[in-house]
């Protein structure tokens, strides 16, 4: 169970990349915008914020595996550069991503959440008419939420809708405040979706159950978010985790 993915258009950046230099402050304080939540491939795990970055369409939370939803948003900036080292002017349009607030809502519109987190990240402003970008690393759906969501799962292949609409703030190196405009992310909740059990990684032990072998070896590649958006190849996971190691666990 898992959204698809799409690349941010070019285009999408040199519509907001318009300069801002004889914007007043008002503007420059709402010159931020989150694209998207960016496709981190292992295993390198390397954030590239760029317009044409890989964005998840949406994410799937699988609780058998982690509790929290960690996202790394692609943030834009529309200010302009006024750093200019023939005139030994410094750059003070670098944004510095301190938090973000976020409010998360079941699929039916009910608040269900509502909390601030710490969010790491900066973006430096672009030249051109392109906008600069940046990534922001921030909880989306956070462990202490995961026990109401866990209750809301009582059979298997049950799936719980969680929608996040979050805004990152932070200060720039001249000491302006911003906040980005929303966005609103649909995530997937489940148990056990995510994980997978190919043919290779079963066999029956001396019971006769079928069960995940214990061959690390053999396993697939470990996402970068193990437990989230990707799925998870059981001989990962089964020595520690019931899920993994059992597909009629739940």
């Amino acid at each position: 169970m898992s959204f698809g993915k799409w690349r941010a258009g070019k285009s999408l950046g040199v519509l907001l990349g318009i300069s801002l230099t004889s914007w007043g402050c008002t503007d420059e304080e709402t010159g931020f915008y989150i694209v998207g939540n960016m496709v981190i491939e292992a295993p390198d795990c390397v954030a590239s914020p760029e317009a044409t970055s890989t964005l998840h369409a949406g994410g799937t939370l699988d609780l058998a595996l982690r509790p929290d939803y960690v996202a790394s948003l692609l943030v834009g900036s529309q200010l302009a550069p006024r750093g200019d080292k023939t005139n030994l002017r410094t750059e003070t349009m670098i944004a510095n991503i301190s938090g973000a607030e976020v409010q998360l809502r079941t699929g039916t519109g009910a608040l269900s959440a509502e909390f601030t987190v710490p969010a790491t990240g900066h973006i430096t402003p672009n030249s051109s008419d392109e906008a600069g970008f940046g990534t922001a690393i921030a909880t989306l759906i956070p462990a202490s939420a995961a026990g109401d969501i866990a209750a809301e799962l009582v059979e298997p292949g049950q799936i719980a809708t969680r929608v996040a609409e979050v805004v990152v703030f932070g200060k720039t190196l001249g000491g302006l405040e911003f906040e980005s405009s929303p966005l609103t992310y649909v995530i997937q909740v489940c148990m056990g979706c995510l994980i997978r059990y190919s043919a290779d990684a079963l066999a029956a032990d001396n019971t006769g159950a079928v069960l995940c072998t214990a061959n690390l070896d053999q396993a697939e590649q470990v996402p970068c978010f193990p437990g989230q958006d990707e799925p998870v190849d059981c001989r990962a996971c089964t020595a520690g985790n019931p899920y993994c190691r059992d597909p009629n666990f739940f």
